[in-house]
């Protein structure tokens, strides 16, 4: 998982534009503690969200909904093969592609999130062939047969590219891990001048997200990827 490599950090020209105000010398981190830095909170960022903002190829292991929608808990930008698992646990063959549809939560390039619920889904198609290797008394060829780990699903999921608001979460995250000179700097409720007053919004706690970085709260808050729980 790298969102973010130590160079990224590191002031000169090699300082990414989300770590700007941000930098680190290797006498405030190494490159080392810096990478498990990273590592270690960009997996609490994906945990947050529910979501993982890189591309990965995985074999998941699905419950059969018994009806022509099977909703997939990862973001997924293509569908390499699925199969059909009988009641001894014996995978069929790779079902034809033509059989089935994936509606996907992200545009064609991986990179941004379409409009709508945010789920990720495989319908049988209508009026098509139906699943060919479906076992006997699984049911209705045009509905998922019912059951646990009755469906494996390979493809890519996740983001195929990460958004920059993510990095900059991250980066404020990993800099305040190594930097955490004053409780207050990027916490601040509220910020006086001689001329005016702004009140910044915590996230709620209770939301699940709170860094106390406002800028990091907001973003993750943003991106939380919630309605799949309300229906997975």
């Amino acid at each position: 998982m790298a969102y973010l490599v130590a160079a990224d950090f590191r002031s000169g020209s090699s300082l990414n534009e989300v770590c700007i105000g941000l930098p680190l010398s290797t006498g405030e981190a190494s490159d080392a503690q810096l990478g498990a830095a990273v590592t270690r909170l960009a997996q609490r960022i994906d945990d947050w969200t529910n979501d993982h903002f890189e591309s990965e190829s995985l074999t998941l292991e699905m419950d059969g909904t018994g009806t022509s929608r099977l909703y997939l808990p990862k973001r997924c930008t293509a569908v390499t093969s699925v199969k059909i698992r009988d009641e001894d646990g014996t995978l069929g063959t790779a079902e034809a592609a033509a059989v089935y549809r994936l509606t996907s939560s992200l545009y064609s390039s991986g990179s941004k999130r379409l409009d709508g619920s945010g789920l990720d889904y495989i319908d049988i198609v209508p009026n098509g062939d139906g699943l060919a290797t479906l076992p006997a008394g699984y049911g209705d060829v045009y509905t998922w047969p019912c059951g646990p780990q009755t469906v494996q699903v390979v493809g890519t999921f996740g983001w195929t590219t990460t958004p920059g608001d993510i990095k900059r979460a991250l980066a404020l995250m990993v800099w305040d891990h190594f930097k955490p000179l004053r409780n207050d700097l990027r916490r601040s409720s509220r910020v006086s001048t001689a001329d005016t007053t702004q009140e910044f919004i915590p996230v709620d706690p209770a939301s699940g997200v709170y860094t106390g970085i406002q800028e990091a709260d907001a973003i993750i808050a943003a991106y939380r990827r919630d309605s799949f729980l309300e229906v997975g």
